[in-house]
């Protein structure tokens, strides 16, 4: 069993929670570090994260490994607010209607109730119907639909509804009907307790991973031969194995094998990721909101969600680090010029700061982000795992199983698949 020549290709977080598992794996990472997804950069005098990351694991085994090398900043419940037209209203949105204009506010509520009693016993098939049955039809419209359009880029009926555990908090009937009342306290935070590095973004807590592995970097796979068992990489190099244990993309994973029959070449060609682009900047102001992140509905601005590092390290400089976050269908090319131009020139004004306080942006874009939970996802990925595994290939992490995960189960599903190959 230890004899194995495993071959890891991707040192994420699932790569490296799978080699830290399996000793004498080879890790083979197409960048010139490890982390992945969970990979931060400095710039302008921050650190920006290839989006908004947190940790609010709960999980204390999690919790001893990466939380005890840096100094972390500890919060004791997010404060996250949406924005639309001009108007700033507590998240999550159903909880907080009195911050609603008055006519908005009653209609949303009668919508509301009304869904409860139409639609109590009812299943919904996509994630259209799960919100028009949660929060009725104003809701929906005004709000769902909106930041569906924007952020998945996908009709809300095509989207299923095992992607929502932990993101969308569900009805609560008694609270909406609070919350359309009056002012209430946000009891059902998104998040209660979290922490944050206070020095090197969030893989600052999270390199050390990487340390004792078996890590080639800049090694970039081309080709898989799954007959002759072997990896070929853009350097001309390349590596035997008895087994392969990939978490890079699986529709790249799929096209670097010649052998593949076609109808799983179809599967991975119908799997969906989002491309992401981010825009850092700092500016010369020492606060310029009270949440750590907060939401765009406007459909005219393409940015969705921005955040504050700053506040997410606990930094109190006269200075202000942010990150907008776009999100556009993979096979989007924008001009990034115009579009970290537009993005600039809206968030100056959604948070009052003129070009003048900028100190310096960039725009970022990574190919793969969050993958699109559509309802011929979860098919269509185990067609194409079962075959993989036919051929001793295993994936693992966000891209390789094809699944959102937040870090810490990223990290445990590589624990696990390593786990189970010496097991067999």
């Amino acid at each position: 069993m230890a004899e194995r020549k495993v071959v890891v290709l991707g040192a994420g977080l699932a790569g490296l929670g799978f080699a830290r598992h399996f000793p004498g794996c080879r890790v083979f990472e197409a960048d010139a570090e490890p982390g992945g997804h969970a990979r931060s950069h400095h710039f302008a005098g921050a650190w920006f994260d290839r989006g908004a990351h947190i940790c609010h694991s709960q999980d204390q085994e999690w919790l001893d490994l990466v939380c005890s090398r840096v100094p972390m900043h500890e919060m004791s419940s997010s404060t996250v607010l949406n924005y639309k037209r001009g108007h700033w209203f507590a998240y999550p949105v159903q909880n907080h209607l009195f911050d609603l204009p008055p006519a908005e506010r009653d209609l949303a509520l009668r919508d509301f109730l009304s869904a409860q009693e139409k639609y109590q016993s009812k299943s919904p098939r996509n994630y259209e119907e799960w919100c028009r049955f949660q929060y009725g039809d104003y809701l929906l419209e005004n709000f769902y639909r909106l930041y569906t359009a924007k952020y998945w880029h996908v009709p809300m009926a095509e989207l299923a509804t095992d992607w929502l555990g932990g993101r969308l908090l569900p009805s609560q009937i008694e609270k909406i009907v609070a919350g359309a009342k009056g002012p209430v306290a946000e009891t059902q935070a998104v998040f209660r307790k979290f922490r944050y590095p206070r020095k090197g973004g969030f893989f600052g807590m999270l390199s050390h991973l990487a340390e004792g592995v078996d890590l080639q970097v800049n090694k970039r796979a081309v080709r898989v031969s799954a007959s002759d068992a072997r990896v070929f990489f853009a350097d001309g190099a390349e590596e035997a194995y008895d087994q392969l244990v990939s978490t890079i993309p699986l529709p790249e994973l799929v096209k670097m094998i010649s052998e593949v029959p076609a109808e799983v070449r179809a599967a991975a060609r119908r799997l969906r990721a989002l491309r992401q682009y981010c825009v850092n900047l700092t500016v010369k102001r020492s606060r310029l909101s009270e949440a750590q992140w907060f939401y765009v509905y406007d459909p005219e601005i393409e940015i969705s969600r921005v955040s504050f590092p700053s506040a997410l390290s606990g930094d109190r400089s006269d200075q202000t680090a942010i990150q907008a976050e776009i999100f556009l269908p993979q096979h989007a090319r924008p001009d990034e010029d115009k579009l970290c131009s537009k993005a600039l020139a809206d968030l100056g004004r959604i948070l009052n700061f003129s070009p003048k306080d900028v100190i310096a942006a960039e725009i970022r874009c990574y190919p793969y982000s969050y993958v699109v939970s559509d309802l011929a996802r979860a098919p269509s990925v185990q067609l194409v795992r079962d075959w993989l595994r036919t051929q001793k290939i295993e994936t693992a992490g966000l891209f390789g199983a094809w699944q959102y995960v937040w870090s810490d189960r990223a990290f445990a599903g590589g624990r696990d698949l390593a786990r189970q190959l010496q097991a067999t």
